[in-house]
C-alpha cells in the first residue's frame, strides 16, 4: 500500500524523536518499580543495542533526513531480517517499557507499529523498490521485514558482502548509544523517586 509521501517524509525525519517524547512521557504519568522487571529490561535494552550497534557496522551512513541508499545491505544482520536498526529500537522501547511496566509495553508497541510498520518502513521499501527492483523485491520476498524467521530456509552466504566495520558502528551510532543512556538514566530515575 502507497504511503502518502508527505506524512512519510515528515515521520522520516521526525523518526529519533519518538525516543525523546518516550522519555519526556516516562518523566510525566506514573510508572511502578520492580526489581525483576527492571533488571530484565536494562538486559532487553542492551540487547537492542547491540543490535542497532551489529547493524551500524555493516550499513552506509544511515542519518540523513531523506529516505536514501547508495547500496543495496542484504549481508550481516540484513540477510536475517531488512529492519535490524529498527528492530534494535524495538528491543530497547520494549525494555525501558518493561522497566517502567506493563502498560508502558502495550502503549510502546502500538505506537512503535503504527509510526514504523505503517509509515516509515513502508516508505523506505517503496524508495528501495523504485531504486533496486527486482534485486530488491527478491530480498523483500526472502527476508522477514522485522523478526527474523527462516521463510524459505535460511539465508545462503553471499559472495557480495562486506565485512563489519567497528569504526564505522562507533561513528554512526555514538550518538544513539548517548541518547539510550539518557533514556535509561531518565527511566532508572523516575523509578527511583517513584520508591521514595
Amino acid at each position: 500500500m502507497p504511503v502518502n509521501k508527505k506524512i512519510s517524509s515528515i515521520a522520516f525525519k521526525c523518526r529519533g524523536l519518538f525516543w525523546a517524547l518516550f522519555a519526556a512521557s516516562a518523566l510525566v504519568f506514573p510508572s511502578f518499580f520492580g526489581w525483576e522487571r527492571f533488571t530484565v529490561g536494562l538486559v532487553i535494552v542492551i540487547s537492542g543495542q547491540l543490535i542497532r550497534f551489529w547493524a551500524a557496522g555493516y550499513i552506509p551512513k544511515y542519518r540523513t533526513e531523506k529516505i536514501g541508499a547508495p547500496i543495496l545491505v542484504t549481508w550481516g544482520p540484513y540477510k536475517w531480517i531488512r529492519n535490524p536498526l529498527y528492530a534494535g529500537n524495538f528491543v530497547m522501547g520494549l525494555g525501558w517499557s518493561l522497566m517502567l511496566g506493563w502498560i508502558w509495553v502495550t502503549a510502546f508497541t502500538l505506537a512503535f507499529l503504527l509510526l514504523y510498520c505503517c509509515i516509515v518502513m513502508p516508505a523506505e521499501e517503496e524508495f528501495l523498490a523504485s531504486k533496486f527492483g527486482p534485486q530488491y523485491l527478491s530480498y523483500r520476498d526472502k527476508v522477514p521485514s522485522l523478526f527474523p524467521y527462516p521463510r524459505n530456509g535460511f539465508p545462503d552466504e553471499q559472495s557480495a558482502c562486506q565485512q563489519f566495520d567497528r569504526t564505522r558502528a562507533w561513528a554512526e551510532e555514538i550518538y544513539s548509544i548517548r541518547i539510550n543512556l539518557l533514556i535509561t538514566v531518565m527511566v532508572s530515575a523516575k523509578l527511583y523517586i517513584s520508591c521514595l
